[in-house]
């Protein structure tokens, strides 16, 4: 080798310092060319301890991986250690390397100072380094030590940044949990104060103290599921769940919500989708609330639609689901940046971000930690695509709540609000009924001539006349017709039950009336008639509670305000309800009297819940029914989850108690098989 070419060799090398990379990778890219251009076997960086951060161990890049087993490498170590080998190189003479020489070949160590060691391993068939090549390396050597000591610098500066931003976001987290106390109290004592006697305006008033402290409440909430990503404390559920009606409820939610502020929402399901699951029900519903709320934000209001889909999976045991909304405006950057997994630091930092921003950038990341993926189509009006992965279950895995049928059955929906309409008809015929729509009486009228129906489902208020004599006249003009008159009324009045019985309504229900009420007064309405039939009460949602089985539930509550809106709703939905304010009370009830449910505050003062939960377990005989016990808790993490998980309870929820999510944990964990309506 010409001392020409050691330089014009050493200079390329010099070019393969990349300061604008991370420390390794840099330092892998270095040594890999470094053996290419001089001819090496392997070539090795050794950090030194006093360089190294505290509580990390010192860095060691090797090209090739197997490099300590090089004879040449293993026979150099035999003779020096890297202590002594950073004295010798101190003492030598302008930073000159270190060779030894063999007939296998050759080894040269040259000093990084300040950083460590840079070793390199040629061959004999290379030939002995030129005095040239050794003084080159020694000044490509102190290059290299400048580059590693910048990107350790840099590295230690990100860590601490990013420190610093965790500890910041743990304190949001704490704050969030101490404003979320005093917040759900006020939610709770409005909940509990609406059960009571109130006049109209006092109701009004509270209605409005309660849906603002919930919108607040959510907006705590949302800080906090961001602080619990950014300092890795979110955890993912795995808990068996039916696709399918998530989102016909997600959906019928969503049409709700967006009637009221004056949207439409266009559904298409173009797949029949997944009713056999295992994944984080709450945590898909919370990101798909998410973007369908950004796209009244970003979207055209009379150009969006949501379509879901089944994706077909090279792997039997997942299915993937794919949700788009369509009709995005269009530039779209800002929305891009928002979801961009790796970009929403910068978002967050970005003096434009916002609420909707906060929850954009919360569900990006959420999507990464349920394993899909989300983008954004510019083409045509632009869309935003959601992909899911969920792990499928055999039908005798899983027991997902199954949706009520009626297939072959005949519905005739009367509304003159087209939200209202579309929305029933959605719900009739995903229970199979055969539906056709009308916007008034008239219309009714003329569709029942035509043909029957099993049960007609209409307004209280309607145009050219209203539901009790749209009523009327199909029980006049249809005298043998044995079908069902549902009325939902926009408005109760005083009067009105009456009203039903006077024309032959079958039920009544006021406005919005739920899946599950509708279902119920169906299962009800639609069973087999016997001659019976016309002295059978009208059907109300006070009958409903009355006709849902009686349950034995136990209450283990340490606060009193806690107590008494939780019985209440207990007492209201028709349950017999003990409650206890100890873990020793609560053992000794369950030892006694045999239980449905047990509801159980994971922090009571004399004792953890937890180990209450346990000794309930250790009561109960082997063989004998389990008794589903719910842990009750003010924090809303996935760790309290898990932990109830962990040690026997069944589920957890979060105090206050939502009324709509205590109802549906009381269905899901108690099966009543002599109850019809279940």
């Amino acid at each position: 080798m010409t001392p020409s070419n050691a330089y014009e060799l050493l200079g390329e090398l010099s070019r393969a310092i990349d300061d604008s990379l991370e420390l390794e990778p840099m330092l892998q890219r270095f040594l890999a060319e470094m053996v290419r251009l001089l001819d090496a076997s392997g070539a090795a960086v050794l950090e030194s301890p006093v360089s190294t951060p505290p509580e990390q161990p010192p860095l060691v890049c090797l090209h090739p991986e197997a490099l300590p087993r090089n004879p040449l490498y293993g026979a150099f170590w035999d003779d020096w250690s890297p202590s002594s080998l950073e004295t010798a190189l101190a003492e030598r003479p302008l930073g000159l390397p270190i060779l030894n020489a063999g007939e296998m070949g050759h080894v040269l160590a040259a000093r990084l100072p300040g950083f460590g060691l840079l070793i390199l391993v040629r061959p004999a068939t290379a030939g002995e380094p030129t005095s040239d090549l050794q003084q080159g390396l020694a000044l490509v050597a102190m290059m290299l030590a400048q580059a590693a000591r910048g990107a350790r610098r840099r590295t230690e500066l990100k860590h601490g940044i990013e420190s610093a931003y965790r500890a910041r976001n743990q304190r949001l987290a704490d704050i969030g949990h101490e404003i979320r106390v005093p917040v759900k109290d006020i939610l709770e004592l409005s909940e509990l104060t609406l059960h009571t006697s109130l006049e109209q305006t006092q109701r009004h008033y509270l209605d409005l103290i309660r849906s603002a402290t919930a919108r607040l409440l959510g907006q705590i909430d949302e800080l906090l599921d961001f602080a619990r990503i950014e300092t890795g404390q979110m955890t993912i559920e795995q808990i068996p769940f039916n696709p399918s009606v998530l989102v016909a409820d997600l959906i019928d939610a969503l049409t709700t919500n967006a009637g009221r502020q004056g949207h439409e929402i266009h559904y298409e399901r173009l797949d029949a989708l997944p009713t056999h699951s295992q994944g984080d029900p709450g945590r898909i519903r919370q990101v798909l609330t998410t973007l369908w709320n950004a796209a009244l934000v970003f979207g055209q209001d009379d150009k969006l639609r949501v379509q879901a889909r089944r994706l077909t999976s090279e792997d039997p045991s997942l299915d993937w689901i794919q949700f788009s909304i369509l009709g995005f405006r269009r530039p779209l950057t800002e929305l891009q940046r928002l979801i961009d997994p790796a970009a929403t630091t910068e978002a967050v930092q970005a003096p434009a971000f916002s609420h909707s921003g906060l929850r954009l950038t919360t569900c990006a990341r959420l999507v990464e930690r349920l394993g899909g993926r989300m983008w954004i189509e510019t083409q045509d009006s632009g869309s935003l695509h959601l992909m899911l992965p969920l792990i499928r279950l055999d039908s005798s895995e899983a027991a997902p709540r199954p949706l009520a049928s009626w297939p072959g059955r005949r519905a005739l929906l009367v509304d003159d609000q087209t939200i209202a309409r579309r929305t029933l008809a959605y719900w009739f015929k995903h229970w199979g009924f055969e539906v056709q729509e009308a916007s008034t009486g008239r219309q009714a009228l003329d569709l029942a001539q035509g043909q029957g129906f099993d049960v007609y489902v209409f307004d209280s208020t309607l145009p050219e006349f209203d539901g009790f004599e749209l009523a009327a006249r199909l029980r006049a003009e249809r005298p043998t017709e044995r079908s069902a008159l549902l009325m939902l009324a926009s408005i109760g009045q005083r009067g009105d039950a009456q009203r039903c019985r006077e024309v032959g309504i079958d039920a009544f229900l006021t406005k919005p009336a739920s899946p599950r009420e509708l279902r119920e007064l169906l299962t009800r309405l639609l069973m087999p008639l016997d001659a019976s039939r016309q002295a059978r009460p009208l059907l109300t949602r006070h009958t409903l509670v009355e006709y849902r089985q009686r349950l034995r539930i136990l209450l283990v509550e340490s606060g009193l305000l806690h107590q008494k809106l939780a019985s209440t709703l207990l007492q209201e939905w028709g349950h017999e309800t003990l409650i206890v304010n100890s873990g020793g009370l609560a053992i000794e009830q369950f030892r006694s009297e045999a239980y449905d449910l047990v509801f159980l505050d994971l922090y009571l003062p004399d004792v953890d819940g937890i180990e209450v939960a346990r000794a309930m377990r250790r009561l109960e005989e082997p063989g004998a029914r389990r008794t589903p016990i719910i842990g009750l808790s003010t924090l809303g993490l996935d760790s309290e989850r898990e932990r109830c998980l962990e040690f026997g309870l069944d589920a957890h929820i979060v105090k206050p108690l939502n009324p709509t999510i205590l109802e549906e944990l009381i269905q899901r964990f108690v099966r009543h098989g002599d109850d019809p309506l279940e």
